[in-house]
């Protein structure tokens, strides 16, 4: 994304809840974190780039019955992956 760009998201969580990580990375700093959380099921808002770089989120399962998190996204990004 580049810096200002702005993304509406929404995720769910099948099967349990999971722990999240709004985060940013760009080479050459630090993490840049926007929000986290415990134990969430759904989340949705808006997403606004604050430099030009990678952006996302990171969940991580700490129950042990396996989850499916779906994300919705819409807006101003160049490229969208999954990473595992």
């Amino acid at each position: 994304m580049r810096e200002g760009a702005r993304v509406n998201f929404e995720w769910t969580v099948a099967g349990g809840v999971v722990n999240f990580d709004t985060h940013a990375d760009r080479p050459g700093l630090s993490y840049h974190g926007y929000e986290k959380g415990q134990a969430q099921a759904p989340d949705s808002g808006e997403l606004v780039a604050a430099f030009d770089g990678m952006h996302g989120w990171f969940w991580p399962n700490r129950g042990r019955a396996p989850v499916t998190v779906t994300l919705r996204t819409r807006g101003d990004y160049t490229e969208l992956k999954e990473i595992k």
